[in-house]
């Protein structure tokens, strides 16, 4: 009869193992719920449910926050008395402001497909219908998907026009913000963060170029999912095949600046029919500071992060809240309506449906390399 005899030491190496097991054993499931959380919150944002509460979330505390301190009453006795002609020449600069972006996205997409004005224009208007249905401005991402599909090129090289388009406004803009924010209120709110905002821009540039060099080194993307990533990049990167020169890069720049020129001059004609003592420089510093509100995650149509930004813009300047707040809301329906209106028409001329662009607004964060 045998018997299994083991030491006092052998003892403690199989409690030992046991027990380092039973870690392995736990870290493996703590990892996997990591991980299954994580995708659970990836699946959960990309819900367009999810997203427009979200969205709406927000838009409400910033309404909540601008409320609070406006007169309604005297708002909308602002707005009442706004001068016709001057609402008038605000129209008629937006349909120009559109019309050159329309033919600015025209040249980008010119390497990949030959696109004649009146389908980037309608298009682009699509995009601006777009947004005023999807939160955090997923209509740029319906506009890239839907035009790719139509001119026969990867949505890929669409979204990196799109991606050109808004480097390239995200520049002038900051540039112009911190310029007239130092020129008529150097020691203000709006100038100081104008600079820290440059200031984390061009940081945050130049550590994505370092760790893109070290990425490259490092040889990371000759493994599989590297290689996917890169191949994504490369399509991506097509899209600025258009600024590549000197003189492409010259004339999308020339194309930016122009048009936020002609908005400044839409903010000015508001400015005017409601009878704001202000001058250029000012409504170029309100309408970049309104742009960049465009880029906070919120309900369509940038609802109440917008009028926020406008009104703590204008109160910066002098302007009454009421007053402040009348600007706003007149420059955001005048900006907004006219080319969401275009762009419903052009969902009806063009069959895209309503579905299409929920879709879409979706679809470019999927698409493979290929695509």
């Amino acid at each position: 009869m045998s018997r299994d005899v083991r030491s006092p030491e052998g003892g403690a190496a199989d409690s030992r193992g046991l027990a380092a097991g039973g870690r392995d054993v736990g870290a493996g499931r703590g990892v996997a719920a990591s991980r299954g959380l994580a995708a659970a919150a990836r699946g959960a944002w990309r819900s367009p449910v999810v997203r427009l509460v979200a969205g709406l979330a927000v838009s409400a505390a910033f309404l909540a926050v601008t409320v609070s301190r406006v007169d309604l009453g005297e708002t909308a006795r602002a707005l009442g008395s706004a001068a016709p002609g001057g609402v008038l020449l605000a129209i008629v600069l937006v349909l120009v402001e559109l019309a050159i972006r329309a033919e600015r996205w025209r040249i980008l997409l010119h390497p990949s497909a030959q696109v004649p004005l009146r389908s980037a224009f309608a298009y682009l208007t699509i995009g601006y219908f777009a947004n005023t249905l999807l939160p955090a401005r997923l209509g740029d991402a319906a506009r890239a998907y839907l035009a790719a599909r139509s001119f026969g090129i990867s949505t890929l090289v669409a979204l990196g026009t799109v991606v050109v388009e808004r480097v390239m406004d995200t520049a002038v803009i900051l540039l112009v913000v911190l310029l007239a924010g130092l020129a008529v209120a150097p020691g203000s709110e709006i100038a100081g963060s104008a600079a820290v905002l440059t200031a984390v821009v061009l940081i945050g540039l130049a550590v994505a170029v370092v760790v893109g060099i070290g990425v490259l080194r490092s040889g990371l993307l000759d493994r599989r999912y590297g290689r996917q990533a890169r191949a994504v990049a490369v399509r991506v990167a097509e899209g600025a095949a258009a600024v590549r020169r000197p003189r492409g890069a010259a004339l999308i720049l020339g194309l930016t600046v122009l048009p936020f020129g002609v908005g400044v001059c839409t903010f000015g004609a508001i400015s005017g029919a409601l009878g704001l003592p202000l001058g250029p420089v000012e409504w170029a510093l309100v309408l970049g500071v309104l742009a960049l509100s465009t880029a906070i995650p919120a309900a369509p149509g940038s609802l109440g992060t917008y009028e926020f930004a406008g009104v703590t813009v204008l109160g910066i300047l002098g302007i009454g809240s009421s007053q402040a707040l009348a600007a706003t809301v007149l420059i955001h329906v005048i900006a907004a309506l006219p080319p969401a209106l275009l762009g419903l028409a052009a969902t009806l001329i063009l069959h895209v449906r309503i579905a299409d662009l929920q879709t879409a607004g979706s679809a470019p964060a999927t698409v493979s390399a290929e695509g």
